[in-house]
């Protein structure tokens, strides 16, 4: 199923990508103002170019952003697995009873 939704949805992207390169050849010159830098590139080249380092820039930046959440996340996990540990050690250790005044019952030898 994963894979019909996967070619679902990439297959027609790929379409659209091929004829938009095809209808889009021609050469354009892109010129990198502050530096003497002149490229001549197909536009189809340079859209695609645009959206990509766009899409790059986006994810970073989320990522970045994200990082305060991660880290809190993490610490939580943290404190998860060592609550986990004490709950699993006081299930395996023995009761410890006392009576009203805060010592041991007789029954446990405590007095």
């Amino acid at each position: 199923m994963t894979r019909f939704l996967f070619w679902l949805i990439v297959l027609p992207l790929a379409v659209l990508m091929a004829l938009f390169g095809v209808a889009n050849s021609q050469n354009i010159q892109l010129d990198l103002d502050p530096l003497p830098i002149v490229l001549t590139l197909p536009l189809y080249a340079t859209v695609l170019g645009a959206v990509f380092i766009g899409l790059l820039v986006g994810g970073v930046t989320t990522w970045l952003g994200q990082g305060r959440w991660r880290r809190q996340a993490r610490m939580l996990n943290r404190r998860v697995r060592q609550l986990e540990r004490e709950s699993s050690a006081s299930r395996r250790a023995p009761p410890v009873l006392t009576n009203a005044r805060g010592g041991r019952d007789a029954a446990q030898g405590g007095g």
